[in-house]
């Protein structure tokens, strides 16, 4: 995972620990990039099973809780 996919993964982790969803609407915001340019870090947290997507937006996996916790507690 590259540092700016491992900083979504932070952004998402620490967003969503008390519940809920975070927006791809809300990480353009955040990181002052286009969808087309979040996308494809998106994809890839996802296909490493880090994140999961669903309608309301994105959170993290179980399997990234648990690699966020070690590296963020």
């Amino acid at each position: 995972m590259n540092n700016f996919a491992n900083n979504i993964l932070n952004e998402v982790y620490h967003r969503t620990a008390p519940g809920g969803f975070v927006t791809l609407d809300e990480l353009i915001t955040v990181y002052g990039r286009s969808g087309t340019d979040l996308r494809p870090f998106l994809e890839d947290l996802k296909e490493d099973g880090l994140i999961v997507e669903h309608p309301e937006g994105f959170q993290v996996s179980d399997h990234g809780r648990n690699t966020a916790r070690s590296q963020w507690g």
